[in-house]
């Protein structure tokens, strides 16, 4: 009989083995979503920075052709020095970042 009752006992345990594989395949995992989140923070950022630069300096651009009487011409540079700044603004942003593109600071002892 103890070996009936060992026969059964270990059929338990293989059948809720299996439920347990199961539940693990149909039930959704917890998943950290705080990465994605620093990730999409840091786009948002970029891309009003690099928005925000080339307004500012269009409009300043834009006043300082109407001041001077100049046509468009201190429109043009200030939009090619408010993207260059952008895109500089971006590149000061994500360089100590995990994705960066720029050089990482190397770590500290």
């Amino acid at each position: 009989m103890t070996e009936e009752k060992m026969n059964d006992d270990q059929k338990l345990k293989d059948i809720q083995t299996q439920i347990d594989a199961l539940r693990d395949k149909t039930q959704p995992k917890e998943v950290d979503r705080t990465a994605d989140a620093e990730a999409m923070s840091l786009g948002m950022r970029a891309g009003t920075e690099l928005v925000g630069t080339i307004l500012v300096s269009g409009a300043i651009g834009y006043g300082l052709d109407r001041f001077f009487e100049t046509s468009p011409w201190i429109l043009i540079v200030m939009l090619v020095l408010g993207t260059i700044a952008g895109f500089y603004s971006i590149y000061k942003t994500t360089q100590n970042q995990e994705s960066s593109v720029g050089f990482k600071n190397p770590p500290k002892p």
